[in-house]
């Protein structure tokens, strides 16, 4: 037999307590038996039948288990990746302190929004790659969220059909899995829409064919900015300081298409808050099932037992006095 609880002070605090009061009135009754000139001896029985009931009530408290049970626990969630975009132009002052740095910020202190949901991260830039697995460690996702960088990318370029490609295969590499079918899917990105290129369509076809959610984050303003290098503004080869512009229009179309929303972030707009609210919001799926073994708590054998003997003290009576 295992027990669920430990014997803590709490009990022995009980049973000290149940000692000393029953002491207390085993040698008052003993005394008033002694001056009516008969015996207290009867009380003794009442004394173990009590001592018994409240030992089996303190043992049922400690959770007795024997036998074992396996049982099958799911999860459900979703499974959501926020596809960063890391080229040069997230460094556009348009946002302060700078467009990737104000949705940083924006997202870890709004992560918790998002509950029992695997959230991972991926970058791209001229290229893309999976910056954090899918997690539901959230301390370590708003780390690793903290030191994204436009420099983990040595070239420069806003490839978004390489993160598409490396989602889809992410999503759906393992389609022989029947239990990949069955996890809901989103992608969250984030980005200022600037020279994405054509997008293949073919990429497109298979996210929408394996039902991915796209909700898009538009970072910046439909003025512009100039980007930070250094201490100093990117210029192009005729000394002109680059203006990057947030191209909203792009977002919403791609969104749209997706049949997903588009949200923004400016200096007077945010809606990340709202975002994660929408994320959350969304249909969840079975993610996983996991079968655990677990140990059969018989706490109410006890209880039923303890109970009966209650019963049993409050019909069985003593006398002291015989008339």
């Amino acid at each position: 037999m295992n027990w669920i609880k430990p014997l803590t002070i709490v009990e022995f605090v009980f049973i000290g307590i149940f000692l000393l009061v029953y002491a207390a009135y085993f040698i008052r009754l003993y005394l008033v038996a002694r001056r009516l000139g008969t015996t207290a001896r009867s009380v003794i029985i009442k004394f173990f039948i009590r001592a018994i009931y409240l030992g089996l009530c303190i043992l049922g408290l400690l959770g007795p288990s024997f036998g074992v049970n396996e049982i099958e626990a799911q999860a459900t969630g979703k499974d959501i990746f926020f596809v960063f975009d890391l080229s040069k132009s997230m460094n556009a002052i348009d946002i302060e302190p700078t467009r990737l740095e104000r949705v940083k910020f924006e997202l870890t202190k709004n992560l918790s929004l998002l509950k029992s949901n695997r959230v991972g991260l991926i970058v791209f830039s001229s290229e893309a790659y999976v910056h954090t697995p899918l997690t539901f460690d959230r301390d370590a996702l708003r780390l690793f969220i903290q030191k994204l960088n436009t420099e983990l990318f040595v070239e420069n370029g806003t490839n978004l059909n390489s993160a598409f490609e490396l989602i889809l295969h992410k999503y759906s590499g393992n389609s022989q899995n029947a239990n990949t079918n069955r996890k809901a899917k989103v992608i969250v990105l984030i980005t200022d829409g600037e020279d994405f290129g054509d997008l293949d369509q073919k990429v497109i076809g298979e996210l929408k064919r394996n039902k991915i959610n796209l909700l898009v984050l538009g970072v910046g303003t439909p003025q512009g900015g100039a980007i930070k290098e250094g201490n100093e503004f990117k210029k192009d080869r005729d000394g002109n300081q680059v203006l990057t512009k947030l191209n909203a229009d792009y977002l919403k179309k791609l969104s749209k298409s997706f049949g997903g929303k588009y949200f923004q972030l400016t200096n007077q707009l945010n809606d990340v808050s709202t975002l994660l609210k929408e994320v959350d919001n969304l249909e969840s799926n079975w993610i996983d099932t996991r079968k655990m073994t677990v140990a059969n708590n018989k706490y109410y054998y006890f209880v039923i037992l303890a109970l009966i003997l209650m019963f049993v003290d409050v019909l069985v009576t003593v006398r002291t006095i015989k008339i």
